[in-house]
């Protein structure tokens, strides 16, 4: 019996050792639980999206979808259909295996859903008031080419802007047919616009039809390199791009200013330090503070197949500081802190501005057809 306690007792602190060696070491947990174990073979990647199908796109305004969502109890209208300007949203990553460094454009389960039911959903949907939602689907980068630093995931994210890069082309020459846009994004798929704009839009004719870009959630730079087109510093400037980072005033941020990844120089390269732009989403300027009277509502997440939550007007106010947007959401709403880790409020830089973006839009919107 002493034996038998002996050796559970061993089973239990070598389980509790690995544990702490895994909590103490983030990067092995990384490797062990997300890195793909195949090498990245362009040869072996899924089958790349006809953007000549429909198929390939996960929002159409002519089609019904999760981006013509609308909150409810509200008074908003989806004006897809008689909206004169367009929308390119580029989504975010939902696609976490480690079964592949890219996942299949029409990747099905979880990543399906993440797509449809969240992104679409709660992001995309914004615009659907003001310009028409075109959202490709493509090859994203699994969630571990952010983390590592092998060759093989700055070429997952390579590989995947250049469906990226193909799906603007085909929205830009057959789709948009001359009208004007807006970029539009989250997360990785900020990643991929922030090359957008530096080598597809600025110093071309295409720059003069872009409204705005809404960069969002990731570290986009104050100087990012795209001829003529900067951070946003009036709540009227167009032909410009705003970005934010939504955080708890005590998260931990420096990976946000040190080491993710952005395109800039022409290369895939760790933001190393570069003032990150802040645009208040509250205000529509470069930096500053509102508090939460001047937060017109924000829309809490639901589950996928539940009904979508009303709008929560004067939910958080928000602070642009070194960068980061402070935020101060209420705690005790799942709706408001399920995958929240650590302050970072990363899933909800849309949700928490709901309808100050929709105004944001329309105001830039406005002025775009004023100069």
């Amino acid at each position: 019996m002493r034996k038998w306690i002996f050796g559970v007792l061993g089973v239990i602190l070598i389980v509790a050792l690995g544990v702490l060696t895994l909590y103490l070491n983030p990067k092995l947990s990384q490797r062990i639980f997300l890195k793909p174990s195949s090498s990245f073979d362009v040869a072996a990647a899924p089958a790349a999206p006809d953007y000549t199908d429909s198929a390939s796109w996960v929002a159409l305004p002519d089609r019904e979808d999760q981006a013509d969502n609308l909150p409810p109890e509200s008074d908003l209208k989806d004006r897809q259909s008689d909206a004169e300007v367009d929308v390119f949203f580029v989504h975010p990553t939902t696609y976490y295996s480690k079964d592949g460094w890219n996942a299949a454009f029409d990747e099905d389960g979880e990543t399906r859903e993440l797509l449809e039911e969240g992104v679409m959903r709660f992001q995309a949907s914004v615009f659907n008031g003001a310009a028409r939602v075109y959202a490709p689907r493509y090859r994203q980068a699994t969630l571990y080419s952010f983390m590592g630093e092998e060759p093989d995931a700055y070429a997952a994210l390579t590989f995947a802007y250049g469906d990226i890069e193909r799906a603007f082309t085909h929205f830009i020459s057959t789709m948009n047919k001359g009208r004007p846009f807006i970029l539009a994004s989250h997360s990785q798929g900020s990643l991929h616009a922030m090359k957008l704009l530096q080598e597809k839009i600025a110093g071309t004719n295409v720059a003069n039809r872009l409204v705005a870009a809404y960069i969002v959630g990731f570290s986009i730079p104050e100087k990012l390199g795209a001829d003529g087109i900067t951070a946003c510093r009036t709540e009227h400037q167009t032909g410009c791009y705003l970005n934010w980072n939504s955080v708890a005033a005590d998260a931990e941020t420096t990976g946000w200013k040190q080491t993710t990844k952005i395109w800039i120089d022409g290369q895939l390269q760790h933001i190393a330090g570069r003032p990150i732009a802040c645009v208040n989403p509250l205000t529509g300027t470069l930096g500053g503070a509102a508090d939460a009277k001047a937060n017109l509502g924000g829309q809490p997440f639901s589950e996928a197949g539940e009904r979508s939550r009303a709008l929560i007007p004067e939910l958080t106010g928000a602070a642009c500081e070194d960068g980061m947007l402070i935020v101060s959401p209420p705690t005790d709403d799942e709706g408001l802190t399920f995958g929240v880790f650590g302050g970072d409020y990363h899933i909800y830089d849309y949700n928490l501005f709901h309808m100050n973006i929709r105004q944001d839009i329309t105001r830039r919107i406005s002025a775009f057809w004023k100069r």
